[in-house]
């Protein structure tokens, strides 16, 4: 691991968030008044243009209009600008004309009323009356004896009449296009502040990676605004705190597993003596002619079973020096169960034999010729945990048993093998039955007083292997017919690779075996 480089600093450096803001803020008003200063110049140039009638347009040529009316020898409405709107009324009251509606056109009404009742007949000078809210009326006597009332409003309107029927009223507009451009000119500057702020945090984004990776091995950037650069202080220091700790961690681990290959390295050595000296004591007891034959039997017996022992024990010994080296290899072929069966039931009489129990194996015909792909030894090893445990609590007996279940539809196409051991000891307590396979678990008081120290790795490393099979440790306690707890049972389930007939099968290697097995109920 790369030595971890010395922490950023970054204090007093870049401009302070504040400062930032106090600048886009302004961003946003100067584009803001901007666009108002643009729509405002638009709509001035439409009307020096011609374009446009400007607010005041209507009240003052309001007398101009009345006269070109009283002029024309009938009224014509195309004529009237379009800044006003108009109601041409007989003496009668009659509306002969209008674009008036609702209330304003009543207003009319009443208003040319007024101006029949005093006038002679005859065409007569317009007359101005305030409306409120910026509306100005007038009415004027024409010559035919009809009364045309005007009506205006203090807002800019188009001149050209198509324009002023297709399109709003050019204020409306002038409003408009200053809205549409300050909400642009606030995006524009939102984008411009976003882009910033991106830019400011992708040096914090890319180191965060970097550390979640645990690549300590870089240097953190800086950037133009003084907060981030603190913040990206603290990654860096962070940092290389997390490399100076992982740095110690390797060298800790290291340091175990060198005293580890070490270690195993040197119980090669009275592990050579003790298996030439049981290969010895084997011989020399099989031709010692003064022994009697059961005897001789027996000790003979007990030196192979030492001597396997620690072929057994040089094995793992090797193994343990594979591991802490990194190199153990995981290598799974296709098992015949009875083989498998054959050498658990091997290993497991020694061990029932040196603690003076009996065992039991009962084997399924049909599981005996059927298959698994795994790996033979770290299957063994965790079968060999459960019977560790079995006979360190057994009362008087143990008993291993090999079965088959069918597909259960979840993933196993072919089923499923079942190795089971069980004791008659205390069986389990119901912390037990739930923890009893987390590693260094070691709480079940329903099972203490067993023989030999447990540390609460062995049910844990055989649910180990079962996971990285596919498969798993079921724990369940063993009830009689007063439902009483009579003994503990531990099951190793793997998935079977296919099924085999029982045809041909090999015979148990354990020799007659019994086909009662005792009513179980999970607490």
């Amino acid at each position: 691991m790369a030595v971890p480089i010395a922490p950023l600093r970054t204090r007093g450096r870049g401009a302070p968030l504040s400062w930032l803001i106090v600048r886009y803020f302004a961003y946003t008003v100067l584009g803001i008044g901007a666009a108002w200063v643009a729509s405002f110049a638009a709509f001035s140039a439409a009307c020096n243009a011609g374009m446009v009638y400007p607010a005041s347009w209507g009240p003052a040529h309001m007398d101009e209009v009345a006269a070109a009316l009283r002029d024309e020898g009938a009224f014509d409405a195309g004529a009237l600008p379009t800044a006003y709107h108009y109601a041409l009324v007989s003496d009668d009251g009659t509306v002969l004309d209008t674009d008036l509606t609702g209330e304003q056109l009543e207003r009319a009404r009443e208003l040319a009323r007024a101006e029949s009742a005093e006038s002679d007949g005859t065409a007569s000078e317009l007359e101005q009356i305030g409306g409120g809210g910026g509306v100005t009326y007038g009415t004027v006597a024409l010559a035919d004896g009809t009364v045309c009332v005007l009506r205006c409003e203090y807002l800019p309107q188009f001149i050209s009449r198509e324009l002023a029927e297709s399109l709003p009223n050019p204020q409306n507009l002038m409003l408009a296009a200053g809205c549409a451009g300050s909400v642009a000119a606030t995006a524009l500057v939102a984008r411009r502040a976003s882009r910033m702020i991106s830019r400011s945090l992708a040096p914090l984004s890319a180191a965060a990676e970097k550390v979640g990776a645990q690549q300590l091995d870089f240097s953190v950037g800086i950037t133009g605004v003084r907060e981030v650069n603190e913040v990206l202080a603290a990654m860096d220091r962070m940092r290389a705190s997390l490399a100076e700790s992982l740095e110690a961690r390797y060298r800790a681990e290291r340091r175990q597993r060198d005293q580890v290959a070490a270690l195993a390295h040197d119980l090669k050595t009275p592990l050579t003596v003790v298996r030439a000296n049981t290969e010895f004591l084997e011989e020399e007891l099989s031709g010692d002619a003064e022994l009697d034959g059961p005897a001789r039997a027996e000790l003979a017996c007990a030196a192979r079973d030492g001597a396997e022992a620690s072929e057994r024990l040089d094995a793992y010994v090797r193994l343990l020096i594979e591991t802490s080296r990194g190199e153990a290899p995981s290598e799974r072929r296709t098992v015949r169960l009875g083989s498998l069966l054959a050498a658990l039931a091997a290993d497991a009489r020694a061990l029932a034999a040196a603690r003076g129990l009996e065992l039991a194996v009962d084997a399924d015909p049909q599981a005996i010729g059927a298959h698994a792909s795994l790996d033979a030894e770290a299957v063994t090893r965790a079968a060999m945990n459960l019977v560790a445990n079995a006979v360190d609590h057994a009362a008087g007996a143990v008993r291993i048993s090999l079965g088959v279940e069918p597909a259960r539809g979840d993933g196993e196409p072919g089923g499923r093998v079942r190795i089971a051991v069980a004791d008659d000891g205390k069986g389990f307590s119901p912390a037990a039955l739930e923890h009893g396979c987390e590693r260094f678990y070691t709480d079940d008081a329903a099972r203490r007083g067993g023989a030999g120290a447990h540390y609460g790795i062995g049910l844990a490393m055989a649910a180990e292997t079962a996971r990285a099979h596919g498969g798993a440790i079921e724990l369940e306690n063993i009830v009689d017919r007063d439902g009483r707890v009579a003994g503990a049972r531990a099951s190793l389930l793997l998935p079977l690779a296919e099924r085999a007939g029982g045809d041909g099968a090999e015979p148990d290697p354990a020799g007659p075996v019994s086909r009662t097995r005792a009513r179980s109920a999970r607490p």
